[in-house]
C-alpha cells in the first residue's frame, strides 16, 4: 500500500513540474495579422517585372524530349549536366548603328520587353541585342527581364535624337501621402514611383527618407519628355 501510494505522489510532482504553452487565441493571431497588413500598406510595392512574351523568349532552351523506349532519364543527373553548361555570351554585330551617334533616352513602358523595343524603335527587331549590350548594366544577366518606368540609352542618328530635359512643377506633400499614392495620382499609375524617387532623391535623403506635410517635391510635366 505504501509503494501504490509513494508511486501515486511521484506521478503527481512530475505531472506538476512539467510547462506547457497556452494555446494561440485566434483573436490574438487576427490581430496581428491586421497590424501588419497595416504597416505594410504604407510603404510602396516593390516593381513588377516586365517579362517577354513566352513565344517570344530571347534565348530559348530547346526541351529535352523523352524517350518512347528504353530505361528511365536520371533527372538529377541531366539536371546537373545543364548547370555545368558555360553561358553563352551574346555577340553583336555592329555595335555601333551610325557613324555619328548620340543616345536617346528611352522610358521603358509597362508591356515593354526587348524585341517588341527593337521592332518599334529601329523596325528590326533582331537589334534587342544591341540594345542589350548598350544597357547590361542597368538590364542586369537576363535580358528577358525589365524594368516599367526605368531607363533605357538607345543610339540614334545625331540629327534625329530625341534629348529633350524633363520640366518641373512643384507639389507640396500632404497628410498621408507617399510617394505611391502621389505618382497614382499625378502620373496616372502608381507603380511611376520610382521617377518620383529619382528626381526627389536628395530632398528625400536629406530628411531621412521620411515625407512630411509642407515638404516640396518636384513632378515632372511629363513623365517621359521625349514623348
Amino acid at each position: 500500500m505504501k509503494k501504490i501510494l509513494t508511486s501515486i505522489i511521484l506521478i503527481f510532482i512530475v505531472s506538476c513540474g512539467k510547462q506547457t504553452a497556452p494555446a494561440l487565441e485566434l483573436q490574438d493571431t487576427d490581430s496581428a495579422k491586421i497590424s501588419s497588413d497595416v504597416e505594410r500598406a504604407e510603404l510602396p510595392n516593390p516593381q513588377e517585372a516586365t517579362f517577354a512574351a513566352e513565344s517570344e523568349f530571347i534565348e530559348e532552351s530547346n526541351p529535352t524530349e523523352t524517350p518512347e523506349h528504353g530505361p528511365a532519364t536520371d533527372v538529377d543527373k541531366d539536371k546537373k549536366i545543364v548547370s555545368e553548361k558555360p553561358k553563352k555570351e551574346i555577340k553583336v554585330e555592329p555595335e555601333v548603328l551610325f557613324p555619328d551617334f548620340a543616345w536617346e533616352k528611352y522610358m521603358v513602358e509597362p508591356s515593354d520587353y526587348l524585341i517588341k523595343i527593337a521592332k518599334k524603335e529601329y523596325g528590326d527587331f533582331r537589334l534587342w541585342r544591341q540594345i542589350y549590350t548598350w544597357n547590361k548594366d542597368e538590364i542586369g544577366e537576363n535580358p528577358n527581364i525589365i524594368y516599367p518606368y526605368h531607363f533605357l540609352n538607345l543610339q540614334k542618328e545625331r540629327l534625329s535624337a530625341k534629348m529633350t530635359e524633363p520640366t518641373y512643377t512643384e507639389y507640396t506633400v500632404q497628410t498621408g501621402d507617399n510617394l505611391w499614392n502621389i505618382a497614382g495620382n499625378k502620373y496616372g499609375d502608381a507603380k511611376s514611383w520610382i521617377i518620383l524617387l529619382w528626381d526627389n532623391e536628395e530632398t528625400i535623403k536629406a530628411n531621412a527618407g521620411v515625407l512630411n506635410p509642407g515638404m516640396t517635391l518636384k513632378l515632372r510635366e511629363k513623365l517621359d519628355p521625349n514623348a
